[in-house]
């Protein structure tokens, strides 16, 4: 199973270096979603850089990600930083790279050095915590079974939400593994099971 990784903070760290005057200004931070995304795109894109590259990767099926190279050639920008974040196992990130040309052409596999040390550099400084895989759960029983449902939810559980409507009792929380619910599998109601990574 892959363990993924995602930033604890949703701080945005930059750095900067220069390389034969080619100026490289390097942005890393959460996202979560499409619209945090272009958010992000559209607040840092500079017109004045000669480039605006990134890659990105989302959620947790592994489905959402790309990258833009932003007129670099095929292969020096936005693919190495992608493949940065999947070597990492890291979801819900944007690593964003300006590129202020300085006179000197780079050659592309100067590029990619480039790009890709950037963006190493500004990983190695960042915090990142593991993703579990999870499965949230809702069950509802009666309220008289409260006392050792919630005894097992302590001690089994993660994340125990109730709410109570008349004798019935609803609870929503995350649990590892669905068969240790087989020990109060008699007093309960499972209305939903989704795996997820949390």
């Amino acid at each position: 199973m892959i363990i993924l990784k995602t930033l604890i903070s949703k701080n945005i760290i930059t750095r900067s270096f220069l390389t034969k005057k080619s100026r490289f200004i390097t942005y890393i931070s959460k996202v979560t979603n499409k619209t945090e995304l272009e958010n992000f795109i559209k607040k840092h894109s500079d017109k004045s850089a000669t480039h605006n590259c990134y890659a990105f990767k989302y959620g947790h099926d592994g489905l959402n990600y790309g990258y833009n190279n932003d007129g670099e050639p095929n292969g020096t920008a936005g693919e190495p930083l992608l493949k940065l974040i999947e070597v990492n196992n890291v979801t819900d990130i944007i690593i964003f790279v300006k590129r202020y040309y300085g006179g000197i052409k780079l050659g592309t596999g100067g590029l990619q050095k480039a790009y890709t040390n950037s963006a190493i550099e500004i990983i190695k400084e960042s915090e990142f915590k593991k993703l579990r895989l999870l499965n949230q759960i809702e069950i509802n029983f009666k309220i008289a079974d409260i006392k050792i449902i919630n005894l097992f939810l302590i001690k089994k559980a993660e994340e125990v939400n109730y709410t109570y409507a008349n004798d019935l009792v609803t609870a929503q929380f995350k649990l590892d593994e669905i068969k240790k619910l087989d020990f109060i599998k008699d007093k309960i109601n499972i209305l939903k099971i989704k795996q997820g990574y949390y």
